[in-house]
Formats: structure tokens, C-alpha cells, sequence
């Protein structure tokens, strides 16, 4: 299949599930309905953002990977699916914390035994700077980074066009880097989540934990697969850059947790992104400067390079962060996010 093809057939089934979101919500009981306590946007909204980018990604990238003998596509697949799977089903009735952990550590562990090459063997800051990792640890260290990562990206899709984009993003510097059908399938998630987002921002459909579980694992499992390539220009030292701010934003929701007494997975209104609304107001200007704290960053340490860029892409990233949480510090957290979905 000719790749601008490929990219035009996933726009134009994005775009028809988009369309059709409703009753596909409904036929699959993936309604988002409001609560009144954190949940005000207006009517049920279909949680089918997830297939939307996802269905016509797998079938058109299996396509790609099939007649380009790319193997890869079938170990992401089926961990995809799985994760996916558990995310509609939290989606409908929210399962136990320990049981999504689970899932998510044995369907990473799984992928890892079907392709060793995704584990981690040396750090790579860039050029000449390395530094090894024994293999089992490696392994350890990948399984244990990529469950951290979706939970990360799954707390991080609380507003109307922030996770999406985010994804985006990162696809876009995995098209840059890769080569060849790896390019092209981080290529057909940017054209998937751009329609999506077209109807995202407007409250019409929301990415629900399905898609965010099932983005989270293809952006993770790609991410490792391209900066593992001998021809690839991304480090994955630079990938850990890429995936920094909603990891160290997790990080610093678990924290706080904690020391309150509550559980670390709890439901509040202290995410980075509601910070970001409080000070911003207007969802689309807070999506934007989200976007922006991955991408400035990330975009100064590729250009730098080397152990360099990656300090710099670090420093900028907490640099930001820690100026849009003290920025809003003082600011009530207000009631919910109106046209977004409450985390």
C-alpha cells in the first residue's frame, strides 16, 4: 500500500467513526454521562476516541507491516488490544486499581519475551555516551517504565485535547526519527489523532481509559522499537524526555496523595492540566500550553544533543512545570472541567 494512501484511508475512518461516535457508544455502553460533582459537560459523550485512531491504524498498519516484512506490528497488536479491552471495560463499570496493574505488567512482560530487542541494554544520551545495563534488568526496567508510563498518560487525559495531542506530538518526533514503516506508523496516529482532536475539542467525543491505555501502549512500545533502530536519530534517553512531563506529573499526584491519606490513584482536581485551566480558563489555550511543555523542551534537547540536550530538554521541562504549578498554586481548584473528561 503506497503510504499517502494509507494516510488518506486513515483519515477518511477516523472521520467515520468520529461521525458515528453515539451509536457506537451506546451499542457498546461507553457513555460518558455527567455527575454534577466533577463531571459537567453537557449530555453523554461517547468514549470511542480510542477506536477512532486506533481500528483504522491497526488494520492499515498491518497492511504496511505485512508487505514491508516488518514483524513488529504483531507484538504491538495484540498487547494493544488487550489493554485496550481493559480500558472499555473500566470504562463501563471501573475496575480495581490492582487489576489493571496486573493486566498492564503481564501483557508488557509479554511483549518484551516476544521481542528482547524492545528491552532496554545501555542508556543512550547520544553520540558516544552510554552507559549498560545488564539484560534482566534491563528487561525489569522497560516492563516496569512502560506500566508507570500508561498510568502517567492515563491521568494526563483529563482535558478536552490534551492527551490526544500530546500523542501527536510524540508521534511526530518518532516519524522524524524512524525510518521506513515505522515512520509511517506513527505517521497514521498523527493523521487518526488530528481528526479526532478536530471533534475532541468541541465536547462532541472523549479518548475514555480504552484509548488511553491503547495509546499509551503503542506510543511506548514504538517509542522503544525506533530509538532501538540502528538508523534511528532519537536516543531513548530522548524518548524518556519526551514521555518526562506527565510521568513526573504522576509522580507528584501519588506524593501528595500519600501524604494525605488518600489512595494514590484517587480521583482530584490537582493535575497539571487543572492547574493550567485555572490560570488560563479557556480549555483550548490550556491544551496548547500543555503541547508546549512537551514540545519546547524535547524540540531544544534534539537540536542541542548528546548528554547536553538531554539536561537541557530535563531542566526546561521541570522549569515550566514547576512555573505553571506555582503560577496557580493559590487559585481554588474549581468544581470540574466543563467539555472534558474528569480524572
Amino acid at each position: 500500500m503506497e503510504y499517502p494512501l494509507a494516510l488518506i484511508l486513515q483519515i477518511a475512518l477516523s472521520a467515520l467513526i468520529c461521525f458515528a461516535a453515539k451509536p457506537i457508544g451506546n451499542a457498546l455502553g461507553i457513555m460518558d454521562k455527567p455527575d454534577s460533582l466533577r463531571k459537567l459537560h453537557r449530555g453523554a459523550v461517547p468514549l470511542v476516541g480510542g477506536l477512532a485512531i486506533l481500528l483504522p491504524a491497526t488494520l492499515i498498519g498491518g497492511g504496511i507491516s505485512y508487505n514491508d516484512g516488518v514483524g513488529l506490528h504483531w507484538v504491538i497488536v495484540p498487547v494493544m488490544v488487550v489493554l485496550f479491552v481493559m480500558g472499555m471495560v473500566d470504562d463501563r463499570q471501573h475496575l480495581p486499581p490492582v487489576v489493571r496493574l496486573s493486566v498492564s505488567l503481564v501483557m508488557f512482560s509479554f511483549a518484551i519475551i516476544l521481542a528482547p530487542h524492545l528491552a532496554l541494554t545501555s542508556l543512550n544520551f547520544g553520540g558516544d555516551v552510554s552507559v549498560d545495563v545488564p539484560p534482566f534488568m534491563g528487561a525489569m526496567l522497560t516492563i516496569v517504565s512502560l506500566v508507570g508510563f500508561q498510568y502517567a498518560f492515563n491521568m494526563s487525559d483529563g482535558a478536552n485535547g490534551v492527551a490526544s495531542g500530546m500523542a501527536m506530538i510524540w508521534a511526530l518526533f518518532f516519524a522524524l526519527a524512524g525510518t521506513g514503516t515505522l515512520s509511517m506508523l506513527a505517521l497514521l496516529i498523527v493523521a487518526g489523532g488530528a481528526v479526532f482532536l478536530a471533534f475532541n475539542m468541541r465536547g462532541r467525543i472523549f479518548l475514555g481509559d480504552s484509548g488511553a491505555y491503547g495509546i499509551s501502549a503503542v506510543m511506548g512500545l514504538l517509542g522503544l522499537a525506533i530509538t532501538g533502530h540502528a538508523d534511528s536519530t532519537l536516543t531513548n534517553m530522548q524518548l524518556m524526555g519526551l514521555f518526562l512531563l506527565p510521568v513526573v506529573d504522576c509522580l507528584r499526584l501519588i506524593v501528595s496523595r500519600l501524604r494525605a491519606g488518600r489512595a494514590p490513584f484517587s480521583p482530584d482536581r490537582e493535575h497539571l492540566h487543572h492547574y493550567l485551566l485555572r490560570w488560563l480558563v479557556s480549555p483550548t489555550r490550556t491544551a496548547l500550553a500543555y503541547w508546549s511543555m512537551v514540545a519546547l523542551p524535547n524540540a531544544a534537547g534534539v537540536l542541542v544533543g548528546g548528554v547536553s540536550g538531554f539536561a537541557v530538554t530535563v531542566a526546561l521541562t521541570l522549569l515550566m512545570y514547576r512555573f505553571a504549578i506555582a503560577r496557580t498554586a493559590a487559585v481554588p481548584a474549581p468544581a470540574a472541567v466543563v467539555g472534558g473528561e474528569a480524572r
